[in-house]
């Protein structure tokens, strides 16, 4: 005989209501649900929020300087004829070289004048300047480094006085050409020492005027510490040292010939 087994109602009541509810469903793994990103809040009114920023340098690229041939022509009309001068004053053509001579002075003096000159020579396609610097006062031109006492005591007057010059600012003078005889003051130091010494040798070669137009030239009025030529400068060295330039030349016979040729 089998024999079956009743169950009570209330046990058959709890296990359909733990089925219906998923209690013996098997186990499934819950999902992962990404985070919610929690937004900032503003600053309280009376907090200070200091924010470091990295600087961002950028690289400076100088603005090209466009230079026609006519800007080189004016600038050397400019720089080779002064107030005084109504003709051109360049060294006469020659074949031989002019000598520089240098008396008292330094060594540093010395190596300045010598780099002109391999500028100078690099430059002119007419006359060369000697490379090395004599010692004395035995040079076609002179150079004499004096005290401001004795820079006073130079007087500049003479049958062509109109062609010498003095450079002075503020009650004190730093050169004094006169003639193919240059004086410079022996208590100038550094760049206003190279810039005189130089300016005033330029003086002798013939550029007699200043340049109102370019800062950055060694000819620039008011003067400047320019210790070597710009590029413009430098042109105006190959004009007038250039096959077609000669001394004793007027503004209009200089004009023809640049602007003629350019």
């Amino acid at each position: 005989m089998n024999s079956r087994v009743f169950l009570p109602f209330p046990v058959i009541f709890l296990v359909a209501s733990l089925t219906v509810a998923g209690c013996l469903s098997p186990a499934v793994t819950p999902s992962v649900q990404e985070a919610t990103p929690v937004p900032t809040l503003p600053p309280l009114p009376d907090t200070a929020v200091t924010v470091t920023e990295t600087p961002v340098i950028a690289a400076f690229t100088p603005s090209p300087t466009l230079l026609s041939s006519e800007d080189i022509n004016l600038h050397f009309i400019d720089v080779a004829f002064g107030s005084g001068n109504i003709f051109l004053e360049r060294l006469p053509l020659s074949d031989r070289r002019t000598t520089i001579s240098l008396n008292a002075g330094r060594p540093s003096d010395r190596e300045i004048i010598e780099t002109f000159i391999l500028k100078f020579n690099a430059l002119s396609q007419s006359n060369r300047l000697f490379e090395n610097t004599k010692t004395g006062q035995s040079g076609d031109i002179r150079i004499k480094f004096l005290s401001p006492d004795g820079l006073k005591a130079i007087d500049l007057a003479s049958e062509v006085g109109w062609l010498n010059r003095e450079f002075s600012s503020g009650g004190v003078t730093f050169a004094k050409i006169k003639g193919y005889d240059i004086y410079i003051n022996d208590r100038m130091e550094g760049d206003q020492r190279s810039h005189y010494l130089l300016r005033a040798l330029l003086y002798t070669l013939g550029f007699k005027g200043d340049s109102l137009r370019y800062r950055d030239s060694i000819f620039a009025y008011p003067e400047n510490n320019a210790t070597s030529l710009s590029f413009l400068d430098e042109k105006a060295v190959q004009v007038m040292y250039g096959l077609g330039m000669d001394n004793g030349m007027t503004v209009d016979d200089v004009k023809r010939v640049l602007f003629f040729r350019s």
